[in-house]
């Protein structure tokens, strides 16, 4: 399979195809139409027929991101401040922005970051020489080199400050969160420090500069599929870092830093306060990772084990979940390495695990949404992997832990073979921030068939059946129940 780049002639799109490797037309030929991995630009050309739906920026999604209104609305559905120019100006109300960036995004990265200051910004410049000239201005499918202001500087990914971070933070996710593989984002930030997304270009009105951007980082992404068609089955190795609360008798959380230290097999995590001081109340159990779901279990359980050694008060409740305690949100990040991380593997984790578990969750677990939990949220990792961040604490039981792994570990191998896209739906998104069982019910036989026909499947189905009854049933958990019992742990003080 090679990348086909699908576009309508547009004469703006000019000096973009003069630095693309790649095939590009308006049309798809018959023999490339099942063979070639479709990368849309612009929303004037029909959606690719084919038996084969692999594709690149959707054009529903390009449909939708260009109305304002329905713009700002899926922002916020998952927990993303925006002030679009258009509210601005129907407001009669005027920011003067600290900090004013955009960002170019390609298939879950940054490609450059330029930026504008009305203060004084702590990064490294690359000079007037390569500064672009002024890729910023307008909201939703409006150019963004509209405003005749003070040109934005390109300060590049390699030195970045606190807010720059955070902006191509808020940059990739929102280019996800409306469904789109590509565009670029304009970030604002407050004078009280605060982010808010100001604009979304995704058919991103072109300088040279962006030109030659999204040309680099479509030939790469054909050179990466490539490899990946070349290489052997994937072998992902998982590891987690799943979290818990220490509970007294009287319900009150007994920090966990004052049992153990923040590193190691077992350790304390922390929780920011509005003031921004850390604290470290969350119990966190790191496992030796392995390719092996069962072996990865028995890991697990070890930490489990030094856990009840470290935590020298038996009356403590150790409760788990999404949110047993309010103020206190918890997770169950899995880690990712032998995969690479694709946009595809990232949505496949989204519609095929994190979708029907919330059969299974507590009435409290959409409590951490969309804050924690939201959909498409990873942190790549130095090591090459990444940890996927959205599922709550799956430590609740053995049987919901063991299938949530054995899920995690089918998907990550086996991604492309899993076409469903449910949470493609505006209404299946609010369904899922809201734990709206009886809405998601419907949708997830159709998921767990698919996943009944992977290769992996049988290996793992002691695992998984058990995590099926319950999603049939819609059997929540109880986060306030201790999980020692059903882990079989005993704490000795």
């Amino acid at each position: 399979m090679s990348a086909f780049l699908l576009h309508s002639h547009e004469p703006e799109l000019q000096p973009l195809l003069e630095n693309l490797r790649i095939p590009h037309g308006a049309r798809l030929s018959a023999e490339r139409k099942d063979t070639a991995y479709i990368i849309h630009w612009g929303a004037y050309h029909p959606n690719t027929g084919g038996t084969n739906p692999e594709a690149l920026q959707p054009v529903k999604s390009i449909l939708a991101a260009l109305q304002p209104r329905r713009l700002s609305d899926t922002l916020r559905l998952h927990g993303i401040d925006c002030f679009l120019d258009e509210e601005s100006q129907a407001e009669g109300e005027e920011i003067r922005w600290r900090h004013e960036f955009v960002v170019p995004v390609f298939d879950l990265q940054a490609l450059t970051l330029f930026h504008r200051s009305s203060g004084v910004f702590y990064a490294g410049r690359r000079g007037a020489a390569d500064a672009s000239a002024d890729p910023g201005g307008a909201g939703p499918g409006k150019p963004m080199t509209s405003r005749r202001e003070t040109a934005y500087s390109e300060i590049g990914l390699e030195q970045r400050g606190f807010y720059a971070v955070r902006a191509i933070r808020e940059a990739v996710k929102s280019i996800y969160a409306l469904g789109l593989d590509y565009g670029v984002v304009r970030i604002g930030v407050r004078p009280a420090g605060t982010l808010a997304v100001r604009g979304v270009e995704p058919v991103p009105a072109l300088t040279p500069r962006l030109a030659e951007l999204f040309a680099d980082a479509m030939n790469r992404f054909d050179e990466r599929i490539g490899k990946l068609e070349a290489q052997p089955p994937a072998v992902a190795m998982l590891g987690a870092d799943p979290e818990f609360l220490l509970l007294n008798a009287q319900g009150k959380v007994k920090f966990a830093s004052a049992f153990v230290d923040k590193d190691g097999p077992f350790g304390c995590d922390a929780i920011v306060l509005p003031s921004r001081r850390k604290v470290y109340p969350l119990a966190e159990l790191r496992p030796a990772p392995s390719t092996d779901v069962r072996k990865l279990v028995v890991h697990l359980h070890r930490t489990l084990q030094l856990a009840a050694k470290r935590i020298t008060d038996p009356e403590l409740a150790w409760v788990a979940g999404g949110m047993p305690v309010r103020g206190f949100p918890l997770g169950g990040h899995i880690h990712f390495s032998g995969v690479e991380l694709d946009v595809r593997l990232l949505r496949a984790l989204d519609n095929y695990l994190a979708l029907p578990l919330t059969l299974v969750e507590g009435e409290t677990t959409a409590a951490r949404k969309p804050q924690y939990g939201f959909l498409g949220d990873f942190r790549r990792q130095r090591h090459g992997g990444f940890e996927y961040r959205v599922l709550p604490s799956w430590m609740v039981s053995p049987s919901v832990a063991k299938g949530v792994l054995a899920l995690a570990k089918l998907i990550a191998e086996h991604y492309a073979q899993l076409k469903q896209r449910p949470l493609s739906e505006p209404e299946v998104v609010k369904a899922y921030y809201r734990g709206d069982k009886a809405r998601i019910r419907p949708l997830v036989p159709g998921l767990w068939r698919d996943m009944e026909k992977l290769p992996g499947y049988a290996e793992h189905e002691s695992y998984l059946l058990p995590l099926w009854r319950m999603m049939l049933q819609m059997k929540a958990w109880n986060e306030r129940e201790d999980i020692r019992p059903k882990w079989k742990i005993t704490t000795r003080s």
